[in-house]
């Protein structure tokens, strides 16, 4: 366990985030603030692998769009959207 000052963390940011990334077990102090300690989230990794993307994947997985969907707003809509000032 190491304790470090705001403003030697604020320089070597990167470095506590790895180290606490590893199990290390870092302190950062603040005279005003007090204590808190810099831990990794179970389960989070940085670097973990993704599922490969694979195009066309969605493809007849989702319906088509309504009738009309994509027709121009008429004026009523446009005031209904936009307000009276459209």
């Amino acid at each position: 366990m190491e304790n470090v000052s705001i403003a030697e963390a604020k320089e070597h940011l990167e470095d506590l985030v790895a180290r606490a990334a590893r199990g290390e077990d870092v302190r950062i102090y603040d005279p005003k603030a007090g204590t808190v300690r810099l831990t990794a989230v179970a389960g989070a990794k940085a670097n973990a692998p993704r599922a490969p993307r694979i195009p066309g994947r969605w493809k007849d997985k989702i319906p088509d769009p309504p009738a009309g969907f994509f027709d121009p707003l008429t004026d009523e809509e446009l005031k209904d959207w936009y307000g009276d000032d459209a």
